[in-house]
Parts: C-alpha cells; structure tokens; sequence
C-alpha cells in the first residue's frame, strides 16, 4: 500500500516541473505485488510507451532510477517489475516516451527465427526483397509475431563481411503477416550496422538535427539479439515510406521519389567523394520522360502523371530566366524546406548527399501545393573528418548540382541559405549543444558497445573514433563561423506585431521593429504571409515612413500589409530583414522562416441584417424526427423572414468559430418566402436526398453559425451558442420575441411554441 500511495502521490500531486506526462487522457497506471515485488502496468493507448523512474526524493528527480520502459494498451497490457522488495520506500513515476526513436533509451530487439537456414535468407532477401517470417520482442514488452526481416546494404554489407554470421543490417516489415499490425505507430524500421562508423552515433545524431529543419527519418541506437544471441548496437533508423510522409506533410497523396547513386560522371564541383555526375540532381536531361525513368526510382504510384511533373520541375529550374527563377521556381520546388535540407548536409559534411553526390536523396512531390520537397535519405557518411573545411557553398558554381547554383545565383535565397545555416550552428551545431547529445549517447551505449563481439572494431578505435566525433564538431563550427560567407551581420528583428482575428476580406496590416548592426543600416524588411497550410508565400515590402501604419518616419519600426483572405482561414506569415550592405545578409522571425511560421486566423467580417436565420436545433434526437435515410440525427432549422425566395448558394453552416466556412449550401438551395429549412448535423456531408452538414452538434453544449459567401467575405449572419441539452428536447427562438432562445418541443418545418 505505501508504495502504491507513493505512486499516486507522485502522479497526480508533484508540482511542475515534476509532474509527469501522465493524464487521464492518456493513460492510467495499474500496480500489483506478485510475490512482493512491484509490478507496474499503463493501461493507455498501444501505440505508445512509458519510461519508469523512481526516487528516493519525489521533489528531487536529477538522477532517477531508471528501470526501463513499459507499453502501454488495455488490461491485458504488460507488467514492468519494479525490483525487489527493498524498493519499497522509493517514489515512482511513469512518463512518456519520445516514441521508438526516443534517444534516451537504448532498445533492445530480439527476433527469433524458427528456419535453420534463416541467415541465408535473410541474404537472399536483401537482393530479391523476399522476407524471413521472425517474431519480434522489444524491452517495453511488445511481442509481435509475423513479421518480415531481411538484410539490407550495399557497402554496408559487404564492408562487413559478404556472409553470416557477420553484423549485418536489417530491415523489418512489422506489418508483413498482418497489414494492421504496427510498433509504437510504425510499420518498418531499419537496424543499421553503422559501417564505418566505430561510434555507432552518426546517423542518430544527423539524424535528430536534419529532422528539425527538414523532412527526415528519425534515429536512435538498439541493441539486436537473434535467437537468443547477442548481435550487439546498431543504429535504430525510420523508414523512408508513408509514415514519414505523414508526419511531415497534409496526406501520402503524392508521389515520392529516389535519386540512387548511379555512379560518378562528367564534370566537377562535387565533393570530397570526388562525384561528378549530375544525372539524379533534378537536372535538365531534355523532355523526353524516358530519360529520367533511367535516373530516379520512382517508390510510389500515387498518380498517372509523376514523371511529368519531375520534368516540368526540371524544366522551370533549369531553364527560368535569371530574372523569373525567383518566382518561377517556388510553383514546383518547396525551395524554403530545400535551402534548409542544404544547410544541414553541408554543415555536418554529409558524404552521402546532394552537394557530394548528386544522389542518395529523396523527394515528395506534395499534391496540396503542387511542389516537390526533399526527405534525407542516409546519414552514416556524416561528420567526415577530411570535409571539415568544407566550403559552406560547396556546389554553388558548376552545372551539376543545380538546385545548389540555380537557387544560390538568385542573392536573396543566397542569404536566406547563410540565415539558415547561421540558425542551425547557434541552435544545433553549436560543440555546447551538440557535445552534450554525443556524451549522453555514449554514456547511454558504451557497455553494450564493450559487450559487442560483432563490432568489428577495438574498443581503442571506438574511444578515437569519438574523441574524432567530438573534435571534428568543435573545428567545423569554428569553421564555418569564421568563414567570409557566414561573417557578415544581419538586421535584429526586435518584434513583430500578432494581429487577433482580423476581420475577413481587410488587408491585415503588420509592423516589425527592426534595428541594424552598427552602422551598417537596413536594406529593406519583408512580410511573408501565406493562406492555408501549403504552398508559395506570397511577399510585400514594409516601410518605415510614417505612412505604412508603422508610426512615425525613421523610428525603427516597419509596416507593410497581407492581402484579405476569407474567414477561418489560418495565415502564416514571417518577417525578412537585409543588412545595409553589399552582402544584404538575412535575418527571420522566427528563425525558423517558412518551416514553423507565425499565424493568425481570420474571423468572419461584420454581418448585416439577414432574412434568413437560425430558428431552432436539436443536438439530442432519439426519436423526434428521422432524416431521409431513417436515422435520427441532430439537425439545425433555418427560418426565411422575409417575404421572398432566398437563395443560399454559397452560404456556409459550422459548429467551429476557427472554421466558419466548415459546410457550404449546395449550389441551387434555396428557401422559400416565410419558409423553414432543415439542416441534417450527421457527419454524412454531402449525403441526398437532403442537406446533410459535415459535422454534428454536441448535446454537452457549443454553438452553431451561419455564414454569408466568400464573394461577400464571409458575414457572419446569425449565431447561437447554446448548453447542455436534454434528449428530445429543441432549442429556439421564441415565438413572442425572437430575441429569447429556451428549451422547447420541437416543431421541425413549423413555427416555434
């Protein structure tokens, strides 16, 4: 009982920042003694898992004791023993992890395969994508049967050894036996042997950087045991495939590439691999689309016309005027995510990249925004030790690597290019940020790494190769800090103004307060803005004249405007500002530009008086009236006051002050002169005969709107918001005063009682 009260104390009444992500919205926590010993249990959502830690001090958690994870899921969940008896004074608490790829914890996989000749499978496989059927545990509990494993690699594999019993990679496709099946949320991992790499951290590290500034796989380190033996550390890698899609873009509607290492070519002005070639690197090879089928692996087959988008793409990159590729090329290239993804290969000296090699990426074309981005593909060539003097404009000359010196010809995406990268090396690069995330993987992997009879390195190695880790991050960020390009100063961007709810269809007007290094003054300052939640950004300059709603002339603050945009309408916008000299160095806010912007959202514009309004809902219906399908669905009634016709075309219903435009009136539907006109709030859309809205009302209490058309910019004609509701019983307007709403009998298609 103690440590049980212990542990709910811990859970529910240590004060921030103690308490512990554990809520009843995510989970609860179950405790046992099964032969005195503690054992925990989480009951919560499957797809996550829990870090348990315990201490003696519940104000005091610096260096809790950790005894691993636990998975979370229903009552058949499993158990996480606590230690022994003698743990019984400590405090415990249970708080979720990152996920898989949690860099905290090591994880430890163990797959059992019941075939003898299960290693040369796995061989064949690797060629022919043929799976060896293996079941999987892993440290939280989870025990997944039927999935399929395979080796993977290609220098990787032979590098160690072209036969087992030799550490080799792994894919596993955990959905394989059963297309449902998934592990904390994903469907393949990679276990990659870090070829090369004694540290066994490269790719993790890369990794966790590149995936906070651009599409990427995450990564951590897992111990591997199959069959009971020991195959020691790898590096714990995402999958390039839907998932990662998903959490990086609206849908997996869109098409994904590879661009494969096809070999060097003609030509300079790669890197220090000394690649050539310019096949795969979005280059113009002509339009016929049977040469570019030979250059990229096309690993979707999402639409009929993706290699013709790939050579428009190719097209408008390469064959733009100087003076047009500025514009032009942000309709097919999501140049702002490309320019990031750039910055980090080129600071961490990526061999396996798009300035080196041309090849070894990925890309998505988005079907929101009708652009292409770019996803990282590999990371074990990172921190190469003869690159790190790398220039940070390695690729920018030359014709073979032209989303390098088609974007960097154009001067203001050069410096927005050196802002990104001057953000990365202050926020990740830096050796007291970065330093710090290598000593925790080490402290986290080195025993293991020791035990590790497969690693095919000393341990001698190992202690150099991290020293060489940590060196080559202090010399390349003293570097590139030092380096011309980077040196010059931008304008401070000291605030910048947060509009609330602006009306629909007016200009928003926005100000910056912007100062300039020195005497070097300011060049100009930009307002980027963007409605929705995809495509180009659209750009007007801010002014510091006293007549640009910026207050007075010369003050230091900058006004400019967004154009108007409908209601609920979430926009996205930052602020450039450009140095006073002949570099125009860059400067954003955030810093972090068209990647996490800043927003507002737009509300309806003032409304007149309407004719029609909303007369009565009902958000509990069980047996008042059914809909036309013969369900009993919520619904809302519309009331014409007015002695004529009116016709809704364009109108909108919604139950959300943030999405006011959530259902439109189909076009032709009209209501008749003193008329009513019910609304089905089923969920079922555009569902006939009858009008069916998309959304439902909430018999907890909410509210429900009536918008005028985009052409008007949205009104807001009518509103109510409303409580808690009882079963069968309406809300309207009073028969006697329209003002007054109440509970009432319901009277669809029929004047309120």
């Amino acid at each position: 009982m103690k440590i049980l009260l212990h542990l709910i104390w811990t859970l529910l009444a240590v004060p921030w920042p103690f308490v512990p992500a554990l809520c009843a919205a995510d989970g609860r926590v179950r405790m046992v003694l099964k032969d005195s010993v503690p054992l925990i249990q989480v009951v919560g959502d499957s797809d996550e898992d829990w870090r348990i830690e315990s201490s003696d001090d519940p104000g005091d958690w610096s260096a809790p004791h950790e005894f691993g994870t636990v998975l979370g899921g229903d009552f058949t969940a499993p158990f996480l023993a606590l230690g022994s008896p003698d743990e019984s004074h400590r405090f415990f608490r249970a708080r979720k992890t990152d996920g898989l790829f949690d860099q905290t914890q090591l994880r430890t996989f163990s797959l059992t395969f019941t075939q003898a000749n299960w290693a040369s499978l796995m061989t064949s496989g690797r060629t022919s994508g043929s799976n060896v059927v293996a079941k999987l545990e892993i440290d939280n509990g989870a025990i997944i049967a039927g999935i399929g494993a395979r080796y993977k690699g290609n220098t990787s594999f032979t590098g160690m050894g072209g036969s087992a019993p030799a550490k080799k990679s792994v894919n596993l496709e955990v959905d394989f036996s059963d297309p449902k099946q998934r592990l904390l949320k994903y469907r393949t991992i990679n276990l990659n042997n870090a070829f090369g790499d004694e540290t066994v951290m490269r790719e993790p590290v890369y990794f966790t950087i590149m995936s906070r500034y651009a599409p990427s796989p995450r990564g951590a380190m897992a111990k591997l045991f199959i069959n009971g033996a020991y195959w020691g550390v790898y590096s714990l890698a995402q999958q390039e495939d839907s998932d990662l899609v998903r959490e990086w873009f609206p849908s997996n509607n869109g098409d994904r590439w590879k661009a494969p290492n096809i070999g060097a070519g003609a030509g300079g002005g790669g890197g220090g691999g000394g690649f050539g070639g310019s096949g795969s690197a979005l280059s113009w090879l002509g339009p016929n689309v049977g040469s570019y089928r030979t250059a990229y692996e096309l690993k979707t087959s999402n639409s009929t016309n993706a290699w013709e988008r790939l050579v428009r793409a190719c097209d408008v990159l390469n064959n733009t005027s100087a003076g047009e590729l500025r514009d032009k090329v942000e309709e097919v290239l999501a140049v702002d995510s490309w320019l990031w993804f750039l910055a980090v290969e080129n600071i961490f000296a990526d061999d396996d990249s798009y300035w080196n090699k041309g090849a070894d990426y990925g890309f998505y074309y988005e079907p929101e925004s009708g652009r292409i981005h770019p996803i990282e593909h590999d990371g074990n060539e990172a921190f190469v030790a003869g690159d790190v003097q790398l220039s940070p404009l390695q690729g920018a000359t030359g014709t073979n690597r032209p989303i390098l010196s088609k974007l960097l010809s154009v001067p203001s995406l050069r410096q927005r290019y050196l802002a990104h990268m001057r953000t990365v090396l202050r926020e990740s690069f830096h050796p007291d940020v970065l330093t710090p995330v290598i000593d925790r993987l080490h402290a986290l992997s080195v025993k293991a790494i020791m035990e590790d009879t497969r690693k095919g390195f000393t341990m001698t190695a190992y202690t150099n190769d991290l020293r060489s880790l940590r060196t080559f991050v202090t010399n390349r960020y003293r570097f590139l800090t030092n380096h011309a390009e980077l040196r010059p100063a931008a304008p401070s961007i000291v605030a910048v103004s947060e509009p609330a709810s602006p009306p629909a269809g007016a200009p928003v007007n926005m100000t910056a307060t912007v100062r300039g290094f020195g005497a070097e003054g300011i060049d100009s300052v930009w307002l980027w803005f963007r409605g929705g939640p995809t495509g180009k950004f659209a750009s007007a300059q801010m002014f510091d004249d006293g007549a640009h709603g910026d207050g007075g002339e010369g003050d230091g603050v900058f006004g400019g405007s967004t154009t108007g945009f409908l209601a609920g309408t979430k926009v996205r916008y930052y602020v450039e500002a450009r140095a006073g000299t002949v570099s125009k160095a860059a400067e954003f806010t955030p810093a972090s530009a068209e990647r996490l912007p800043l927003s507002f959202r737009v509300a309806t514009s003032a409304g007149t008086v309407s004719p029609v309004v909303i007369n009565e809902i009902m958000a509990a219906n069980s047996r008042t009236i059914r809909d036309p399908q013969g369900q009993y669905d919520d619904w809302i009634e519309l009331r014409n006051l007015s002695n004529e016709e009116v016709d809704l075309t364009g109108h909108y219903l919604s139950d959300n002050k943030d999405d006011p435009r959530k259902w439109r009136f189909p076009d032709g539907t009209k209501i008749a002169a003193g008329g009513y006109l019910l609304v089905w709030a089923d969920e079922n859309g555009e569902e006939t005969p009858g009008l069916h809205a998309n959304f439902k009302l909430g018999a907890s209490g909410e509210l429900a709107l009536f918008v005028g058309p985009d052409s008007l910019f949205n009104p807001l004609l009518d509103s109510i918001s409303f409580g808690s509701q009882s079963t069968d019983v309406s809300f309207g307007r009073s028969s006697v005063d329209p003002r007054v709403w109440g509970a009432m009998s319901p009277t669809p298609g029929e004047a309120n009682r």
